[in-house]
């Protein structure tokens, strides 16, 4: 079941599309976009060419920041993390 998840995910971002959950999921976001607190977050609001992700993640001081992250580095969150 894993491996048909990763080759439909693999074959959605080869098309140059992106998975992207609804708005208001919990996500994790790499570290390629920042340095955060932790990678959790959430999805606030996606572009309409879904390139472009704003999020709210905490910093290192445990405020809330909300910025726009390329949206190949956000990922859904899954299970109880």
């Amino acid at each position: 079941m894993r491996a048909l998840l990763a080759a439909t995910l693999f074959a959605a971002l080869a098309m140059g599309g992106c998975l992207l959950p609804n708005g208001g999921t919990p996500v994790l976001v790499d570290s390629r976009s920042g340095s955060f607190w932790s990678g959790k977050g959430l999805l606030l609001e996606v572009s309409p060419d879904q390139k472009r992700c704003k999020v709210a993640i905490r910093d290192s001081a445990l405020f809330v920041h909300r910025f726009w992250v390329d949206c190949i580095t956000v990922h859904p969150r899954s299970g109880r993390e």
